[in-house]
Protein backbone atom coordinates (compact mmCIF):
# COMPACT_ATOMS: atom_id res chain seq x y z
CA UNK A 1 0.00 0.00 0.00
CA UNK A 2 3.01 2.42 0.36
CA UNK A 3 3.27 5.65 2.80
CA UNK A 4 0.17 7.09 3.45
CA UNK A 5 -0.46 10.28 1.81
CA UNK A 6 -2.03 12.69 3.81
CA UNK A 7 -4.75 15.32 1.58
CA UNK A 8 -6.24 17.87 2.64
CA UNK A 9 -9.45 19.17 1.26
CA UNK A 10 -10.19 22.96 1.87
CA UNK A 11 -13.63 23.60 0.16
CA UNK A 12 -16.86 25.26 0.84
CA UNK A 13 -19.42 22.32 1.47
CA UNK A 14 -22.69 24.16 1.15
CA UNK A 15 -22.64 24.58 -2.70
CA UNK A 16 -23.31 22.20 -4.87
CA UNK A 17 -20.41 23.00 -7.20
CA UNK A 18 -18.23 22.09 -4.07
CA UNK A 19 -19.91 19.09 -3.13
CA UNK A 20 -19.36 17.52 -6.45
CA UNK A 21 -16.09 18.56 -6.90
CA UNK A 22 -15.43 16.27 -3.66
CA UNK A 23 -17.25 13.67 -5.30
CA UNK A 24 -14.96 13.54 -7.92
CA UNK A 25 -11.89 14.05 -5.68
CA UNK A 26 -13.27 11.26 -3.91
CA UNK A 27 -13.73 8.81 -6.74
CA UNK A 28 -9.85 9.64 -7.64
CA UNK A 29 -9.11 8.45 -4.17
CA UNK A 30 -10.61 5.34 -4.00
CA UNK A 31 -8.22 4.15 -6.55
CA UNK A 32 -5.53 5.50 -3.68
CA UNK A 33 -5.26 3.13 -1.11
CA UNK A 34 -2.74 5.00 0.76
CA UNK A 35 -4.60 8.61 0.25
CA UNK A 36 -5.96 10.05 3.80
CA UNK A 37 -8.18 12.42 3.20
CA UNK A 38 -9.50 15.50 5.99
CA UNK A 39 -11.66 17.94 4.73
CA UNK A 40 -12.53 21.55 6.00
CA UNK A 41 -13.62 24.99 5.25
CA UNK A 42 -10.77 27.29 3.22
CA UNK A 43 -10.78 30.11 6.25
CA UNK A 44 -7.80 31.69 8.02
CA UNK A 45 -8.49 29.56 11.64
CA UNK A 46 -8.07 26.19 9.92
CA UNK A 47 -4.93 27.27 8.18
CA UNK A 48 -2.80 26.50 11.49
CA UNK A 49 -4.20 22.99 11.92
CA UNK A 50 -3.46 22.38 8.35
CA UNK A 51 0.33 23.35 8.82
CA UNK A 52 0.39 21.14 12.19
CA UNK A 53 -0.94 17.83 10.01
CA UNK A 54 1.73 18.42 7.94
CA UNK A 55 0.03 17.23 4.43
CA UNK A 56 1.72 16.05 1.64
CA UNK A 57 -0.81 17.92 -0.84
CA UNK A 58 -3.40 20.20 -0.73
CA UNK A 59 -6.92 20.79 -2.79
CA UNK A 60 -8.71 23.79 -2.30
CA UNK A 61 -11.33 26.48 -3.10
CA UNK A 62 -9.10 29.25 -3.23
CA UNK A 63 -11.24 32.57 -2.33
CA UNK A 64 -9.71 34.56 0.17
CA UNK A 65 -6.23 36.26 -0.38
CA UNK A 66 -4.97 35.71 2.94
CA UNK A 67 -5.76 31.68 3.35
CA UNK A 68 -4.30 31.24 -0.63
CA UNK A 69 -1.07 33.36 0.76
CA UNK A 70 -0.81 31.44 4.02
CA UNK A 71 -1.22 28.21 2.30
CA UNK A 72 1.24 29.08 -0.86
CA UNK A 73 3.55 29.71 1.75
CA UNK A 74 4.02 26.12 3.15
CA UNK A 75 5.48 24.97 -0.32
CA UNK A 76 3.59 21.78 -1.00
CA UNK A 77 1.44 20.50 -3.98
CA UNK A 78 -1.72 22.91 -3.83
CA UNK A 79 -4.56 22.79 -6.41
CA UNK A 80 -7.36 25.99 -6.43
CA UNK A 81 -10.65 24.84 -8.15
CA UNK A 82 -12.21 28.60 -7.33
CA UNK A 83 -10.62 30.51 -9.99
CA UNK A 84 -11.39 33.80 -8.08
CA UNK A 85 -8.20 35.44 -7.21
CA UNK A 86 -6.91 36.77 -10.24
CA UNK A 87 -3.29 36.68 -11.09
CA UNK A 88 -3.01 33.58 -8.78
CA UNK A 89 0.29 31.39 -9.37
CA UNK A 90 -1.10 28.13 -8.51
CA UNK A 91 -2.45 25.19 -10.86
CA UNK A 92 -5.80 25.43 -11.33
CA UNK A 93 -8.40 23.02 -12.00
CA UNK A 94 -11.82 23.93 -12.99
CA UNK A 95 -14.72 24.63 -15.80
CA UNK A 96 -13.72 26.45 -18.67
CA UNK A 97 -15.23 30.12 -18.07
CA UNK A 98 -14.98 31.77 -20.95
CA UNK A 99 -16.53 29.08 -22.58
CA UNK A 100 -19.62 29.17 -20.13
CA UNK A 101 -19.92 32.86 -21.53
CA UNK A 102 -19.87 32.28 -25.26
CA UNK A 103 -22.24 29.25 -24.26
CA UNK A 104 -24.44 31.72 -22.55
CA UNK A 105 -24.60 34.36 -25.32
CA UNK A 106 -25.04 31.55 -28.10
CA UNK A 107 -28.43 30.60 -26.08
CA UNK A 108 -29.89 34.06 -26.15
CA UNK A 109 -29.09 34.72 -29.77
CA UNK A 110 -30.85 31.46 -30.60
CA UNK A 111 -33.42 33.20 -28.63
CA UNK A 112 -33.52 35.90 -31.20
CA UNK A 113 -32.85 38.67 -28.03
CA UNK A 114 -31.40 42.25 -28.91
CA UNK A 115 -31.33 43.68 -24.95
CA UNK A 116 -28.38 41.71 -23.30
CA UNK A 117 -27.46 42.07 -19.45
CA UNK A 118 -24.54 40.82 -17.37
CA UNK A 119 -24.82 40.85 -12.98
CA UNK A 120 -21.80 39.47 -11.63
CA UNK A 121 -18.41 40.22 -9.51
CA UNK A 122 -16.21 42.56 -11.10
CA UNK A 123 -13.13 41.35 -8.64
CA UNK A 124 -13.85 37.40 -8.56
CA UNK A 125 -11.36 35.96 -11.84
CA UNK A 126 -14.15 33.47 -13.25
CA UNK A 127 -16.73 36.44 -13.28
CA UNK A 128 -14.49 38.81 -15.52
CA UNK A 129 -13.47 35.78 -18.22
CA UNK A 130 -17.31 34.98 -18.51
CA UNK A 131 -18.32 38.46 -19.15
CA UNK A 132 -15.81 38.95 -20.82
CA UNK A 133 -16.60 35.74 -23.36
CA UNK A 134 -20.11 36.87 -23.21
CA UNK A 135 -19.60 40.35 -24.27
CA UNK A 136 -17.15 39.02 -26.85
CA UNK A 137 -19.42 37.14 -28.77
CA UNK A 138 -22.49 39.28 -28.68
CA UNK A 139 -20.43 42.04 -29.99
CA UNK A 140 -19.47 39.77 -32.49
CA UNK A 141 -23.40 39.48 -33.90
CA UNK A 142 -23.42 43.34 -33.13
CA UNK A 143 -24.83 43.72 -29.91
CA UNK A 144 -23.56 45.56 -26.74
CA UNK A 145 -23.87 44.42 -22.86
CA UNK A 146 -24.67 46.48 -19.94
CA UNK A 147 -23.40 45.09 -16.77
CA UNK A 148 -24.16 45.57 -12.81
CA UNK A 149 -21.65 44.29 -10.81
CA UNK A 150 -22.24 43.56 -7.06
CA UNK A 151 -19.62 41.21 -4.35
CA UNK A 152 -22.12 38.75 -3.03
CA UNK A 153 -19.19 36.53 -2.14
CA UNK A 154 -19.60 36.41 1.94
CA UNK A 155 -16.52 37.02 2.88
CA UNK A 156 -15.90 40.00 0.29
CA UNK A 157 -18.92 42.27 1.15
CA UNK A 158 -19.94 44.52 4.04
CA UNK A 159 -23.66 45.50 5.22
CA UNK A 160 -23.06 48.81 3.63
CA UNK A 161 -22.16 47.03 0.37
CA UNK A 162 -25.35 44.95 0.64
CA UNK A 163 -27.65 48.12 0.49
CA UNK A 164 -25.59 50.00 -2.13
CA UNK A 165 -25.97 46.97 -4.46
CA UNK A 166 -29.59 46.94 -3.82
CA UNK A 167 -29.93 50.42 -4.55
CA UNK A 168 -27.80 49.68 -7.74
CA UNK A 169 -28.94 46.64 -8.61
CA UNK A 170 -33.03 48.37 -9.13
CA UNK A 171 -31.86 51.21 -10.80
CA UNK A 172 -30.02 48.54 -13.26
CA UNK A 173 -33.12 46.57 -13.68
CA UNK A 174 -35.10 49.90 -14.42
CA UNK A 175 -33.42 50.97 -16.95
CA UNK A 176 -32.50 48.01 -19.01
CA UNK A 177 -34.47 47.73 -22.19
CA UNK A 178 -37.15 44.99 -22.13
CA UNK A 179 -37.36 42.40 -23.21
CA UNK A 180 -33.92 41.95 -21.94
CA UNK A 181 -31.20 38.73 -21.41
CA UNK A 182 -29.84 38.79 -18.46
CA UNK A 183 -26.80 36.64 -17.97
CA UNK A 184 -25.43 35.99 -14.28
CA UNK A 185 -22.27 34.80 -13.38
CA UNK A 186 -23.53 32.64 -11.23
CA UNK A 187 -26.87 30.96 -9.92
CA UNK A 188 -26.82 32.44 -6.38
CA UNK A 189 -26.68 36.46 -8.17
CA UNK A 190 -29.41 35.16 -10.63
CA UNK A 191 -31.66 34.31 -8.00
CA UNK A 192 -31.06 37.75 -6.35
CA UNK A 193 -31.81 39.13 -9.47
CA UNK A 194 -35.10 36.89 -9.47
CA UNK A 195 -36.16 38.05 -6.13
CA UNK A 196 -35.49 41.41 -7.24
CA UNK A 197 -37.27 41.97 -10.33
CA UNK A 198 -40.64 40.29 -8.24
CA UNK A 199 -40.12 43.11 -5.70
CA UNK A 200 -40.29 45.28 -8.43
CA UNK A 201 -42.97 43.64 -10.60
CA UNK A 202 -40.79 42.90 -13.08
CA UNK A 203 -42.02 40.04 -15.19
CA UNK A 204 -39.31 36.90 -15.61
CA UNK A 205 -39.43 36.11 -18.30
CA UNK A 206 -41.19 37.93 -20.20
CA UNK A 207 -39.28 41.27 -19.52
CA UNK A 208 -36.02 39.90 -18.26
CA UNK A 209 -35.22 36.50 -19.27
CA UNK A 210 -32.41 35.38 -16.46
CA UNK A 211 -30.01 32.80 -16.99
CA UNK A 212 -27.14 31.38 -14.39
CA UNK A 213 -24.00 29.19 -14.13
CA UNK A 214 -23.41 26.30 -12.20
CA UNK A 215 -26.91 24.06 -12.22
CA UNK A 216 -26.88 24.47 -8.49
CA UNK A 217 -30.63 22.62 -7.79
CA UNK A 218 -31.08 24.68 -4.46
CA UNK A 219 -30.04 27.86 -5.68
CA UNK A 220 -32.20 27.41 -9.01
CA UNK A 221 -35.67 26.19 -7.84
CA UNK A 222 -35.65 28.34 -4.05
CA UNK A 223 -37.54 31.28 -5.75
CA UNK A 224 -39.86 31.46 -8.52
CA UNK A 225 -39.85 30.99 -11.26
CA UNK A 226 -37.19 28.30 -11.23
CA UNK A 227 -33.57 29.35 -12.51
CA UNK A 228 -32.43 28.32 -16.02
CA UNK A 229 -28.33 27.85 -15.36
CA UNK A 230 -25.34 26.28 -17.25
CA UNK A 231 -24.24 22.98 -16.31
CA UNK A 232 -20.78 22.31 -15.62
CA UNK A 233 -18.71 18.97 -14.69
CA UNK A 234 -18.04 19.45 -11.10
CA UNK A 235 -17.19 15.86 -10.25
CA UNK A 236 -15.07 15.78 -13.01
CA UNK A 237 -13.27 19.18 -12.10
CA UNK A 238 -12.95 17.02 -8.86
CA UNK A 239 -11.57 14.21 -10.10
CA UNK A 240 -9.18 16.30 -12.43
CA UNK A 241 -7.96 18.15 -9.73
CA UNK A 242 -7.28 14.96 -8.04
CA UNK A 243 -5.20 13.41 -10.70
CA UNK A 244 -2.91 16.90 -10.83
CA UNK A 245 -1.93 17.00 -7.58
CA UNK A 246 -0.93 13.55 -7.76
CA UNK A 247 1.09 13.56 -10.42
CA UNK A 248 2.60 17.18 -8.60
CA UNK A 249 3.21 14.96 -5.65
CA UNK A 250 5.35 12.30 -7.74
CA UNK A 251 7.47 15.26 -9.01
CA UNK A 252 6.11 16.55 -12.39
CA UNK A 253 6.79 19.69 -12.70
CA UNK A 254 3.77 22.38 -13.12
CA UNK A 255 3.05 23.04 -16.89
CA UNK A 256 1.84 26.64 -15.88
CA UNK A 257 -1.11 26.19 -17.84
CA UNK A 258 -4.66 25.94 -15.97
CA UNK A 259 -6.67 22.86 -16.93
CA UNK A 260 -9.87 23.72 -18.47
CA UNK A 261 -13.43 21.61 -18.67
CA UNK A 262 -16.04 22.66 -21.13
CA UNK A 263 -19.27 23.16 -19.47
CA UNK A 264 -21.78 20.71 -20.66
CA UNK A 265 -25.21 22.15 -21.25
CA UNK A 266 -27.91 24.76 -20.53
CA UNK A 267 -30.64 23.18 -18.04
CA UNK A 268 -33.55 25.28 -19.37
CA UNK A 269 -36.20 25.89 -16.85
CA UNK A 270 -38.95 28.92 -16.74
CA UNK A 271 -37.13 31.82 -16.18
CA UNK A 272 -35.58 31.49 -19.91
CA UNK A 273 -39.06 29.95 -21.32
CA UNK A 274 -39.43 32.42 -23.98
CA UNK A 275 -38.13 33.69 -27.34
CA UNK A 276 -37.97 37.23 -28.32
CA UNK A 277 -40.16 36.99 -31.59
CA UNK A 278 -43.41 38.38 -32.08
CA UNK A 279 -44.51 36.19 -34.63
CA UNK A 280 -47.73 33.90 -33.41
CA UNK A 281 -47.05 31.27 -36.13
CA UNK A 282 -43.21 31.12 -34.73
CA UNK A 283 -43.95 31.03 -31.52
CA UNK A 284 -46.54 28.15 -31.35
CA UNK A 285 -44.33 26.16 -33.29
CA UNK A 286 -42.06 26.57 -30.98
CA UNK A 287 -43.84 25.81 -28.25
CA UNK A 288 -44.98 22.58 -30.08
CA UNK A 289 -41.36 21.55 -30.51
CA UNK A 290 -40.81 21.73 -27.02
CA UNK A 291 -43.60 19.58 -26.35
CA UNK A 292 -43.10 16.88 -28.63
CA UNK A 293 -39.53 17.16 -29.94
CA UNK A 294 -38.45 13.98 -28.35
CA UNK A 295 -40.51 12.01 -30.33
CA UNK A 296 -41.19 11.04 -33.79
CA UNK A 297 -42.26 14.85 -34.57
CA UNK A 298 -41.88 15.52 -38.44
CA UNK A 299 -42.04 19.13 -40.27
CA UNK A 300 -45.39 17.90 -41.75
CA UNK A 301 -47.04 16.83 -38.44
CA UNK A 302 -46.05 19.99 -36.73
CA UNK A 303 -47.62 22.32 -39.29
CA UNK A 304 -51.14 20.21 -39.65
CA UNK A 305 -50.93 20.45 -35.74
CA UNK A 306 -50.65 24.42 -35.56
CA UNK A 307 -52.67 24.81 -38.70
CA UNK A 308 -50.74 25.83 -41.45
CA UNK A 309 -48.97 25.43 -44.78
CA UNK A 310 -45.56 23.93 -44.61
CA UNK A 311 -44.26 26.27 -47.19
CA UNK A 312 -45.57 29.16 -44.88
CA UNK A 313 -44.28 27.90 -41.93
CA UNK A 314 -40.52 26.89 -42.86
CA UNK A 315 -40.51 30.91 -44.71
CA UNK A 316 -41.06 32.39 -41.40
CA UNK A 317 -38.88 30.09 -39.52
CA UNK A 318 -35.84 31.30 -42.04
CA UNK A 319 -37.25 34.92 -41.53
CA UNK A 320 -37.63 34.78 -38.33
CA UNK A 321 -34.86 32.26 -36.73
CA UNK A 322 -32.47 32.16 -39.41
CA UNK A 323 -32.94 28.29 -39.61
CA UNK A 324 -34.97 25.83 -40.87
CA UNK A 325 -37.83 23.92 -38.58
CA UNK A 326 -35.94 20.50 -39.10
CA UNK A 327 -32.52 22.75 -37.55
CA UNK A 328 -34.50 23.42 -34.55
CA UNK A 329 -35.66 20.23 -33.38
CA UNK A 330 -32.49 18.73 -33.95
CA UNK A 331 -31.33 21.33 -31.87
CA UNK A 332 -33.81 20.12 -29.37
CA UNK A 333 -33.21 16.82 -29.53
CA UNK A 334 -29.75 17.21 -29.25
CA UNK A 335 -30.07 19.65 -26.60
CA UNK A 336 -32.27 16.84 -24.31
CA UNK A 337 -29.11 14.05 -25.50
CA UNK A 338 -26.93 16.27 -24.09
CA UNK A 339 -28.62 16.79 -20.40
CA UNK A 340 -28.91 12.21 -20.45
CA UNK A 341 -25.60 11.96 -21.91
CA UNK A 342 -24.02 14.07 -18.64
CA UNK A 343 -25.98 12.60 -16.61
CA UNK A 344 -27.60 9.18 -16.31
CA UNK A 345 -25.38 6.05 -17.68
CA UNK A 346 -28.53 5.05 -20.24
CA UNK A 347 -26.50 3.37 -23.48
CA UNK A 348 -26.66 5.41 -26.47
CA UNK A 349 -29.30 3.59 -28.42
CA UNK A 350 -31.69 4.53 -25.63
CA UNK A 351 -30.31 7.92 -25.56
CA UNK A 352 -31.15 8.40 -29.45
CA UNK A 353 -34.71 6.38 -28.78
CA UNK A 354 -35.63 9.03 -25.76
CA UNK A 355 -34.55 12.23 -27.39
CA UNK A 356 -36.28 11.05 -30.98
CA UNK A 357 -33.58 9.57 -33.14
CA UNK A 358 -34.73 7.04 -35.45
CA UNK A 359 -31.17 5.54 -34.35
CA UNK A 360 -28.25 5.76 -33.03
CA UNK A 361 -26.57 6.55 -36.57
CA UNK A 362 -28.78 9.42 -36.73
CA UNK A 363 -27.88 10.76 -33.90
CA UNK A 364 -24.19 10.79 -33.89
CA UNK A 365 -24.43 12.36 -37.41
CA UNK A 366 -26.77 15.25 -36.01
CA UNK A 367 -25.07 14.99 -32.94
CA UNK A 368 -21.36 15.83 -34.17
CA UNK A 369 -22.61 18.10 -36.65
CA UNK A 370 -24.15 20.24 -34.05
CA UNK A 371 -21.54 20.06 -31.18
CA UNK A 372 -18.04 18.37 -32.69
CA UNK A 373 -18.00 15.31 -30.74
CA UNK A 374 -19.28 11.65 -31.18
CA UNK A 375 -21.84 11.20 -28.45
CA UNK A 376 -19.62 8.70 -26.71
CA UNK A 377 -16.72 11.42 -27.00
CA UNK A 378 -19.21 13.60 -24.84
CA UNK A 379 -20.33 11.75 -22.37
CA UNK A 380 -16.72 10.86 -21.76
CA UNK A 381 -15.58 14.47 -20.96
CA UNK A 382 -18.22 14.75 -18.95
CA UNK A 383 -18.49 11.87 -16.56
CA UNK A 384 -16.08 10.57 -14.53
CA UNK A 385 -13.88 7.82 -16.09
Amino acid sequence: MGQPRRIALLVDRSLSFVRGVMRGVRAYAAQKPNWVLREGPPRLHLVRHVRDWRPHGIIAGLVLPGVARELMTMRIPLVDTACTLPGLAVPTVDVDHAAVGRLAAEYFLERKFTQFGFFGSQSAAYSRSRESAFRARLAEAGYTVSSCYTEYLADLTTVALWKRSAQKTRRWLRRLPKPAAVFCCEDAPARYVADTCAQMDLRVPEQISLLGAGDDDLECNLTPPALSSIAVPSERIGYEAAALLDRLMAGQPWSGQPVWLPPLYVATRHSTDTMAVEDEIVQAALEYIGQYASGRLSVAELAHEIAVGRRLLERRFRRVLGRSVLQEISRQRVERAKRLLAGTRLPVAAVAARCGFSSVRRLDVVFRKLTGLSPTEYRRQSQLP
